[in-house]
C-alpha cells in the first residue's frame, strides 16, 4: 500500500446528449486506471450509481490492493451552497447485474447480493476535496448496513473493492467484485436534478488513497503534473 496518494487529472472533454435523468461519467488515466459511473435520478431524494472498474492497466509498482476501485465522491450543492445542502442519509449497495464476487472468504456471490456491510456513505470529506462519498474504506464513512461478506471486518477496503479483470491481478487473499456494483442512496431533502449532485465534478479512488482520478466541473480544472485525463460524459434519457 502506498503512503502518498496522487491525483490524475487535467485536460477534460465533456459531451452531453439527451435528458438530465441519467449521466454517465468515464474516468481514465494514462496508466490504464479507469472507471465508469452512471448516475440516475429516481426522484428528488433518491439516486442510483452504477459504478464499474474499467481499467486496462495500472501505474508501475502498484500492488493488488491499489488496483481495486474503492470509492466515488462528489459535492452535493444547491445554488448559493451553504450548510443546508442536502446530505446522504442511507442507501444500499449490491453486486451489479453482470458481475460476481472473486476470492470472498465466505463464498461466491452473484448479481443482486447485498454489499451493505462492505460499502457505505459519508458527508464530511470524502476522497480528497469532495464532501460526499460512497466508499468501501473506513475514513468518514458509515456502512449501509448488511452482511459482512469478507472478513475481518466490514468497511475494511480495499476488501470488496472492484476489479476490472481478476485474471490480470494477483489478488492474494483480497476479496473483490468483478467489476460492477449498483448503489442507491437517499438524501435528507430534495434537489432539482443531477446537476446538484455532480455539477461540481466527481472523483474515483483506488486502494486506500493509492490514487484518485478527477473529472472536474464543466468549467474545467488546471492540469496537474503534466498529466492529461480525457473524460467522456453523456446524458441519457
Amino acid at each position: 500500500m502506498k503512503d502518498t496518494a496522487f491525483v490524475l487529472a487535467g485536460c477534460v472533454a465533456l459531451a452531453f446528449t439527451g435528458s438530465a435523468q441519467a449521466d454517465v461519467i468515464n474516468f481514465s488515466a494514462p496508466s490504464g486506471l479507469a472507471g465508469q459511473a452512471e448516475f440516475t435520478m429516481i426522484d428528488g431524494q433518491t439516486f442510483q450509481i452504477r459504478l464499474a472498474n474499467t481499467s486496462t492497466g495500472v501505474p508501475v509498482g502498484f500492488d493488488s490492493a491499489d488496483q481495486l476501485l474503492t470509492g466515488i465522491s462528489f459535492d452535493i450543492g444547491l445554488p448559493g451552497s451553504n450548510a443546508s445542502d442536502p446530505v446522504i442519509t442511507g442507501g444500499t449497495a449490491v453486486i451489479g447485474t453482470t458481475s460476481q464476487s472473486v476470492n470472498f472468504s465466505t463464498g461466491s456471490y452473484g448479481p443482486g447480493q447485498d454489499l451493505g456491510g462492505e460499502w457505505g456513505y459519508g458527508n464530511s470529506g470524502g476522497s480528497g476535496a469532495m464532501n460526499n462519498a460512497i466508499s468501501g474504506n473506513t475514513a468518514g464513512v458509515v456502512a449501509f448496513g448488511g452482511p459482512n461478506l469478507d472478513g475481518p471486518a466490514s468497511l475494511n477496503g480495499p476488501q470488496g473493492g472492484l476489479v476490472a479483470n481478476p485474471a490480470l491481478v494477483s489478488l492474494g487473499g483480497l476479496g473483490a467484485i468483478q467489476n460492477e456494483i449498483l448503489i442507491e442512496f437517499t438524501l435528507d431533502s430534495s434537489v432539482s436534478g443531477l446537476s446538484d449532485i455532480i455539477g461540481n465534478g466527481a472523483r474515483i479512488e483506488f486502494g486506500s488513497d493509492a490514487a484518485f482520478i478527477d473529472v472536474p466541473a464543466p468549467a474545467g480544472a488546471p492540469v496537474l503534473a503534466g498529466l492529461c485525463l480525457v473524460a467522456a460524459r453523456r446524458r441519457r434519457a
